[in-house]
């Protein structure tokens, strides 16, 4: 403690003889404590605390453990420093990029201040509290516990709790641009008439004394262009009155054939405003740069116009978290987000469901990104006039903390808010109408606000697929709506999204229309020869996608799109093929890409692409079609005319790129297969596949494993183990396979096979989430010889009684088994294995069970699996033989 002390007070002392403002980041050297204090416990020495860095989350773990819940409560944080000594004529500034979501704010044990709200930045003036010489501690107490009078108050998103952002240390003269205002940078950048002949830039802030003498000073503004030519000017002086707060406000700077900002070129000027004093040495007390852009847009009923050309957006969500971090990312996690964004060819990004960090917005006013921004009012609202005031307290911080960035277009205040309400079939008319009007109410401040605020910029929310926005008149209220749509997904059809979007469109034709969501899940586990909606296999989304970018080109009156997410997030409510994750993304929770990541590459980047899909799949297994042949559908993206795919080197023939993609059926021969393919320009992409070729009569067989997901049309490779469980198959009379039962499927909304439910005890759910039931046998007609056989289950029914079944400790035959719960036994070769099997009373519902046995194969007569049902019905998830003698 007493050498990071040093260290800080020399960088510190350092830092303050080179500028008129210091901003230090203190991200090491921080104590954490989950819980409330104990007084005896109060200092961060005591062994209480644990020593961790910043950014941080208390949730990087729970979150993601099979136990339902994370913690959502109260958390420490506590920081020593000595001052710098040369500080003690200036002002100390404690910011916080954004802490989660309550926070109490000490300094040497008194009270600096308090902020709610997890995803806007705020600040406090501690330097009343500071003692010159010696350590300071900061401490903060955070709480992210569920409150009804603040949002979020649900969401499909994991609301991590902790200082998950930086902090910084801010030193500035007592004369100085207001720090104050919303945590922002105090002086906003405006350009009210921009077209390509001239711009007009408008700066507005305040220039704070907190000293006790009347000071004069002057106000200067300097424009430079990107080389640091001199572009515009204006000077202003002013009288400050000791411990005031003064405007000043530049009109009128004029920057001639100005260069126009987008995302081809995000061309960025720079604001240099200073204050010097107007007498004695004038020295400058306070100097910032605020990097601005020229440009000019609109949206109507027929789209978006970006300086003057109409201009459609695509684009894509973004969650803010990380595989292994939570949300406590540094900003190079942030960068290297943007710049994959940005290198796939996006022009514009909504960053669902809350502000983001400072870093964001820098990097899209660089990369060239739109941005749509919101507060994370979602779901639903509560009528109190605490979460009024909460709800509106964000919008205008995020309002203040991003307004100077060109890149920001939009401002949304409300995502899905009629959701459940809607989805509530107990509420009568009369109480959905009471929860409209009060929806409907707060829409309405939020609204006013964001154009008192903004009025340069266009409010949007989004909205679910559902007619009650429209009924109770909540959609009419912003600018531009953005509709959430998952045709082919969660509802309906693919094609239905043109289908509802042009009756939409006709029925309001002067609304400004932007799907704001859209997709499928994918899990890198999965993968379907018949892809189907709910079956989370990387070739489903292929599918989906591939059938909006068409359509969404045939819809004109679109503004844009933004589709369903740029990475896979944390969302710990789900129990999905991967639990705790939504698996919409581009790329996996680790950034790793998926096949659909490279069908956008083709859709939207001029560069000459060919790209052969099936990156994450290059290890496959199948039953032969023919003698020695497994036939398997490719997909190969690209922007040329059209596609030729070779097979170890034999041609399969051209095929057009319709909608950027050719689909080819390729028979694969056991062994490394060398796919290759070139369009009409000459441009190739070549990929090897490992492919295990089952025979149909296993008689003939030369592997040695085989592993066969029951219940399911799809392969599964496991994690870790790179195990390939390939799909089910009906027993037929010369080869091998399931004998009775049937697959557990379901039509509600949409065809669903298996269940959606997390599995314990296993990180392959999908291979558990289907089965088949009333399952008869498992014939494997092998080779004489010794074999490992597996054999996979799980209690489906997660509401099997399992407190109420009374286990018999004496072995007697009359235990006690509810109705409705299975109770089966399992013959391997005539032999019993499992008798009495009943997994909800022995192993409990949910949760991965697997046996394994050696069984001999003798006189030509193979492997036979027979379930015999006792109670219920039996049930089957995977089986797997493996050879071993």
């Amino acid at each position: 403690m007493k050498q990071i002390l040093l260290i800080l007070t020399a960088l510190l002392c350092t830092l303050s003889l080179r500028a008129q403002r210091t901003e230090l980041t203190i991200s090491d050297g921080w104590y954490f404590h989950q819980g409330e204090i104990a007084p005896e416990k109060a200092d961060p020495a005591s062994g209480a605390w644990t020593r961790v860095n910043l950014p941080h989350t208390w949730n990087r773990y729970d979150a993601f453990d099979e136990t339902p819940g994370y913690y959502r409560g109260v958390g420490w944080y506590a920081y020593a420093f000595i001052p710098n000594g040369q500080w003690q004529d200036r002002r100390v500034i404690l910011h916080f990029e954004g802490a989660n979501q309550v926070a109490e704010v000490f300094v040497n044990g008194a009270p600096a201040g308090s902020h709610t709200g997890g995803y806007t930045a705020f600040n406090f003036d501690i330097t009343r509290h500071l003692e010159f010489g010696k350590k300071n501690i900061i401490k903060v107490r955070l709480d992210n516990k569920h409150d009804r009078d603040i949002p979020p108050l649900n969401a499909d998103f994991t609301f991590y709790g902790g200082i998950y952002r930086n902090v910084k240390l801010i030193a500035v003269d007592p004369i100085h641009f207001d720090l104050q205002n919303c945590a922002s940078e105090g002086v906003f950048v405006e350009t009210p008439s921009v077209d390509s002949a001239r711009a007009t830039v408008v700066l507005r802030g305040d220039v704070v004394n907190s000293g006790d003498a009347t000071r004069a000073v002057r106000v200067k503004a300097v424009l430079r262009d990107r080389q640091g030519a001199v572009v515009g000017e204006a000077a202003k002086a002013m009288t400050l009155r000791g411990g005031s707060k003064n405007p000043f406000r530049f009109d009128g700077i004029t920057i001639h054939q100005p260069h126009l900002w987008s995302p081809e070129t995000p061309y960025l000027y720079t604001a240099e405003l200073s204050v010097e004093e107007a007498t004695g040495a004038k020295n400058t007390t306070d100097r910032i740069e605020i990097p601005f852009g020229v440009r000019w847009f609109s949206f109507s009923g027929d789209g978006f116009r970006l300086n003057g050309r109409k201009y459609p957006l695509k684009g894509t969500n973004r969650h803010q978290d990380f595989a292994g971090l939570g949300n406590a990312l540094g900003d190079d996690y942030h960068r290297n987000d943007y710049r994959k964004i940005k290198s796939l060819g996006f022009n514009f990004v909504r960053l669902a469901h809350y502000p983001q960090a400072p870093e964001i917005y820098r990097m899209c006013d660089e990369l060239g990104l739109l941005v749509w921004t919101e507060i994370p009012v979602v779901n639903e609202v509560t009528p109190s006039e605490a979460f009024t005031r909460n709800s509106l307290s964000m919008m205008r911080e995020q309002i203040r903390q991003t307004c100077n960035h060109p890149s920001v277009i939009l401002y949304g205040y409300m995502n899905e808010i009629l959701i459940r309400m809607l989805s509530n079939k107990r509420l009568t008319e009369q109480q959905r109408q009471q929860v409209a009007d009060d929806t409907r109410a707060l829409a309405l401040k939020l609204e006013a606000l964001t154009k008192e605020e903004a009025p340069d910029r266009n409010t949007v929310m989004a909205i679910h697929y559902e007619d009650g926005y429209n009924k109770y008149e909540v959609s009419t209220i912003p600018d531009v709506v953005g509709y959430n749509l998952y045709f082919g997904w969660y509802y309906e059809q693919l094609e239905d999204l043109t289908r509802y979007l042009t009756s939409e469109h006709k029925r309001y034709p002067d609304r400004p229309i932007i799907v704001s969501e859209c997709g499928a899940d994918a899990d890198l586990m999965n993968h379907s020869q018949i892809p189907r909606s709910w079956d989370y296999s990387e070739e489903y989304q292929v599918v989906l996608h591939h059938s909006y970018l068409k359509q969404f080109a045939r819809m004109p009156f679109l503004a844009g799109y933004a589709l369903w997410n740029f990475a896979d997030f944390g969302a710990e409510a789900r129990a999905d093929a991967t639990p705790w994750i939504n698996q919409k993304g581009l790329v996996t929770y680790d950034r790793k890409e998926k096949d659909v990541t490279s069908l956008y590459r083709a859709n939207l980047l001029e560069t000459p692409l060919v790209y052969i899909a099936s990156r994450n799949y290059t290890r496959r297994a199948d039953v032969e079609r023919q003698p020695g042949i497994a036939t398997h559908t490719i997909n190969v993206f690209g922007n040329g005319r059209e596609i030729e795919l070779t097979v170890n080197g034999k041609s399969l023939g051209s095929k057009p790129l319709d909608g950027n993609m050719a689909t080819f059926s390729v028979p694969f021969r056991n062994g490394i297969n060398r796919l290759e393919a070139t369009d009409d320009r000459g441009m190739k992409d070549c990929l090897d596949i490992d492919f295990t070729v089952v025979p149909h009569s296993l008689k003939a067989w030369k592997g040695n494993d085989l592993a066969v997901n029951v219940g399911s049309y799809q392969a599964t490779v496991a994690p870790g183990t790179g195990v390939i469980w390939i799909p089910d198959q009906v027993c037929t009379q010369d080869g091998w396979g399931r004998i009775g039962g049937k697959i557990r499927e379901r039509i509600d909304r949409q065809h669903k096979v298996g269940i959606s439910q997390n599995i314990l005890g296993t990180d392959c759910n999908p291979l558990y989430q289907t089965f088949a039931e009333g399952i008869e046998g498992y014939r494997f007609d092998v080779a004489d010889g010794t074999y490992r056989i597996t054999l996979c289950f799980v209690e489906s029914n997660p509401k099997s009684p399992t407190e109420d079944l009374i286990y018999n400790l004496s072995g007697s035959d009359t235990a006690s088994v509810p109705a409705g719960v299975r109770q089966f036994s399992v013959a391997v070769n005539g032999r019993q294995l499992l008798d009495n099997l009943n997994l909800a009373r022995d192993y409990g519902n949910l949760r991965a069970v697997d046996f394994s046995t050696e069984v001999a194969a003798r006189n030509d007569s193979g492997i036979e699996v027979a379930f015999t049902p006792n109670i219920g019905k039996t049930t089957l998830s995977g089986i797997r033989i493996e050879r071993i003698k």
